[in-house]
């Protein structure tokens, strides 16, 4: 399991320059290395300049080599005492358990509070909430949608590319969209949302990578690991991850406004009582 400075480094391997994609290589790879040097040691170490360590450590999201370095250190060693006790794997049970285990937590260590508290506000202010999944997210984004509509917000699920594009004509700077993609550069992505830009629209993404180009397209990026950081790539899905992150904004809505909590209570006694109701017919 990688870190998560890493995993934040992976996210942006899509938009790196060909010197910044082998210093992120090096940092990858050789994370303990980058830990113990100074900058100038590294810059010679990967025969590159200072500058051109610090314009990545930016990118990346920090404001120089000594701030990536501290939360280099800082990641690496919440790893290792997550990694104290491994397990076997042959015991798929144990092992697959753990992989989501990790997961989670690398998802949590990449969150960032104001962001989740922001998205938070932003949902109950919206006159409509659309949520625009692609591909396997469409499942978990469906639940939040409809956990959404339990506290009366309007929220609008665009199924498919060729639905999100009529919905635009629909939206305004009231509207808010929450795009929920694995990949930002899946097809027609940054071209949605640079149309949805010129509405003014209110815009929250959640990805497993990031883009430079996105800081204009949007107001709230919030990051997930990559099923590929996985130790079981091929079985793991993104939807804990995904459904945590609603989770987490979800709990912020209800903890912000009783009228949300008692439309919550409310909503759940009418479905339990329908359960209820249901189950009754089929009793002997």
């Amino acid at each position: 399991m990688k870190s998560p400075v890493v995993l934040k480094i992976i996210s942006l391997e899509s938009s790196f320059t060909s010197s910044e994609y082998e210093i992120s290589q090096f940092v990858i790879n050789n994370p303990d290395y980058v830990i113990a040097n100074s900058i100038s040691e590294l810059a010679n170490k990967i025969n590159t300049s200072e500058a051109s360590i610090n314009r990545f450590c930016r990118k990346v999201g920090f404001k120089g080599f000594n701030k990536f370095k501290m939360a280099l250190a800082q990641s690496n060693t919440q790893l290792d005492r997550m990694s104290e006790n491994e397990v076997d794997a042959d015991n798929l049970l144990d092992y697959i358990t753990y992989d989501y285990q990790q997961m989670i937590l690398s998802t949590c260590a990449l969150l960032e509070k104001e962001d989740i508290e922001e998205v938070a506000s932003l949902i109950p202010l919206a006159s409509k909430v659309f949520m625009y999944p692609i591909y396997t997210t469409s499942f978990v984004v469906g639940e939040f949608s409809f956990k959404l509509r339990q506290l009366g917000i309007d929220v609008i699920e665009l199924k498919d590319h060729l639905e999100a594009q009529l919905a635009i004509e629909y939206m305004n700077s009231d509207s808010l969209l929450i795009t929920v993609v694995p990949s930002v550069t899946s097809k027609g992505v940054l071209p949605f949302l640079d149309k949805i830009r010129t509405k003014n629209v209110k815009t929250v993404l959640i990805s497993e990578n990031d883009n430079p180009k996105l800081s204009d397209l949007i107001d709230v990026k919030i990051l997930i690991p990559g099923s590929m950081a996985a130790k079981n790539p091929l079985v793991i899905s993104n939807s804990p991850m995904i459904s945590l992150v609603f989770d987490i904004i979800y709990a912020t809505i209800l903890k912000n406004n009783k009228a949300f909590r008692q439309r919550k209570l409310s909503s759940d006694t009418i479905i339990d009582s329908f359960e209820a109701a249901e189950s009754a017919r089929y009793e002997w």
